[in-house]
């Protein structure tokens, strides 16, 4: 089963200063499921496709790779750029995306399209 797991990390004044999150902890430990069903593969290309689709549905846009510009399958999980800030306090909550049972083609592809680069693994950086 493809699963991602969803984690959080909040940052005050407090914490910025010194260099630390406020507090962290996980959304979703468990994680959501994102294998694609039958209509999702014959809805995409492919089924690595599908898998990424379905992947990208919960991840969203505007998300960084943890070891960008190189993608480590098992290693790599991607943060939004932009967390949500709540303005009583001025604390920043931006969540982490980590994927737990893609293969190594999975997990590179998803970088791929996450990032718009292509691992130097699979066949060089554009």
């Amino acid at each position: 089963m493809r699963r991602i797991r969803i984690s959080y990390q909040v940052v005050t004044e407090a914490s910025a200063e010194i260099g630390d999150y406020a507090e962290t902890g996980w959304d979703n430990e468990e994680g959501v499921c994102t294998d694609p069903d039958d209509c999702d593969v014959e809805f995409a290309d492919s089924e690595i496709d599908a898998v990424v689709a379905c992947a990208l549905s919960v991840i969203g846009s505007g998300c960084e790779a943890s070891d960008y510009p190189r993608c480590y399958p098992g290693h790599t999980w991607y943060t939004e750029v932009d967390g949500d800030t709540d303005y009583s306090d001025g604390a920043v909550t931006t969540r982490s995306f980590h994927l737990d049972g893609y293969s190594e083609e999975e997990e590179r592809a998803i970088y791929t399209r996450i990032t718009g680069r292509v691992d130097c693994a699979m066949g060089g950086i554009r």
